[in-house]
Formats: C-alpha cells, sequence, structure tokens
C-alpha cells in the first residue's frame, strides 16, 4: 500500500515537471496593448536586424533572448510538373529580443487594395499616361497650360497612393507603434 502511495506522488510529481509549461511569454505591443503573444513552441515569421526573414519555430524564450529552430519553404516541381513546397531545415537561431526589425502580418489577415495603395497608385498613373496619350493623339501640346492641372492631379493620386502604401504595410515594424517585449 505505501508503495503505491509512493509511487503514485512520483507519479504526479515526475509528470507535474515535465509537462510544465515554460512562464516566459513573448508578446507584440500596438500601444502598450497585446496583440499577439508566443509560448515555446509556436510558430514565429519576423524581419532579422541584417533584413533577412526568419521563419520557424520557438524552442526556448529567456530573459531577453529567444531561439528559433529554423526552417524554410522552398517550391519546388513534382515530376508531374505540379509545384510543391519543400522544407529546409537551417538549425536553431539564439537572437536578442532588440534584433526583431518587424514581424509578419497573418496570412489570413485581409488587405485590400484600397487600404494598401494599389487602388490609387493604379488610378494616377492610368489618368496621367491616358492624358498624355489623349493630347498626343490630339496632336495638342502635352505640357499645355490648360493640361498641367490634370497631369497634376494624376501625380498628386499617384502619391497618395505611395504615402497610403507607406502608411500600411503587410508587416509591423518595431518602431513608433509597435513594441516587443518578453514577460
Amino acid at each position: 500500500m505505501k508503495k503505491t502511495l509512493l509511487l503514485q506522488i512520483l507519479l504526479l510529481f515526475c509528470l507535474n515537471t515535465l509537462f510544465a509549461q515554460s512562464d516566459r511569454v513573448l508578446v507584440l505591443k500596438d500601444k502598450n496593448i497585446v496583440i499577439k503573444n508566443f509560448t515555446v513552441g509556436n510558430y514565429i515569421k519576423f524581419e532579422f536586424s541584417n533584413r533577412q526573414w526568419i521563419t520557424g519555430y520557438i524552442s526556448r524564450i529567456k530573459a531577453d533572448t529567444i531561439d528559433v529552430k529554423q526552417f524554410g519553404l522552398q517550391p519546388t516541381m513534382t515530376m508531374w510538373g505540379t509545384k510543391d513546397f519543400d522544407t529546409i531545415k537551417l538549425g536553431t537561431l539564439i537572437l536578442g529580443i532588440d534584433e526583431i526589425r518587424a514581424f509578419a502580418k497573418e496570412s489570413n489577415q485581409y488587405t485590400s487594395v484600397f487600404s494598401n495603395g494599389a487602388f490609387l497608385q493604379t488610378a494616377g498613373a492610368g489618368y496621367f499616361v491616358v492624358n498624355v496619350a489623349n493630347s498626343l493623339i490630339r496632336k495638342d501640346p502635352v505640357f499645355e497650360s490648360s493640361n498641367l492641372p490634370k497631369m497634376g492631379a494624376g501625380i498628386g493620386t499617384w502619391i497618395l497612393g505611395k504615402i497610403q502604401a507607406k502608411k500600411n504595410p503587410n508587416y509591423r515594424p518595431i518602431g513608433k507603434r509597435f513594441s516587443v517585449a518578453i514577460l
């Protein structure tokens, strides 16, 4: 009876120590509000300080560093001519959280042509090109004083699209708005 009780206590103690979660969490904050957290075993994709995008799984979180088991997906062709992906394991990378430049947005996050500036850039460039082409077809001077405001509107629309694209990138840059910390 005492042996089984002792075995049960020992087994309970071992299970608690084996399956205990890590107490550290890597968090991504948007103006000091946590929007995403990462624990050991989570998939992570971020831009390293040398502007290389790193993908992998977190294997350990320390006070100011994380260990990432890197892997890469390389597109390949199958013997039938279809596209497939091959996983390349690159080893473990140990890096400080201050070396993270940006986090990738989730693949299921919707980005439209209106929010990323593509619509305004296309519309502005198209309007400019059509205006110049119409002036050349009609044999009007391209830089005529009545035509300059129209060309300026096309260029201005294209510039607004560029500004909107810069304000809404497809990643989260660490800096003024976004920050990263280990709790």
